[in-house]
């Protein structure tokens, strides 16, 4: 595995309790270089859509965790982002596809 793919698969490790607790789905995980920047971001979603208060809960609540993760970025460091997928993203995760 890439390390990419290894900071995915941890971020989606620490965010699942967040979500199950908070009734959310996770939709996906991506850790990308944009520019000079690399983005982790977290696309989450729920019955009648995400909010932007959502989004912050859920990101305050994942940054606590992510702090104590410094293996998550190495020296690269990135960018911390929590967001709906949206109207025209392409469905990924098989528990979203059941659900519709």
């Amino acid at each position: 595995m890439s390390k990419h793919t290894d900071y995915e698969k941890r971020t989606e490790e620490l965010i699942t309790p967040i979500l199950d607790e908070l009734g959310f789905e996770l939709y996906d995980v991506e850790y990308v270089k944009e520019g000079a920047d690399y983005y982790l971001r977290a696309y989450i979603d729920k019955e009648g859509g995400i909010t932007i208060d959502d989004c912050v809960d859920v990101s305050h609540r994942m940054n606590e965790l992510l702090d104590a993760e410094p293996q998550i970025g190495g020296d690269e460091g990135y960018i911390f982002e929590v967001s709906s997928p949206g109207l025209g993203r392409i469905l990924k995760k098989t528990s979203i596809l059941k659900k519709q």
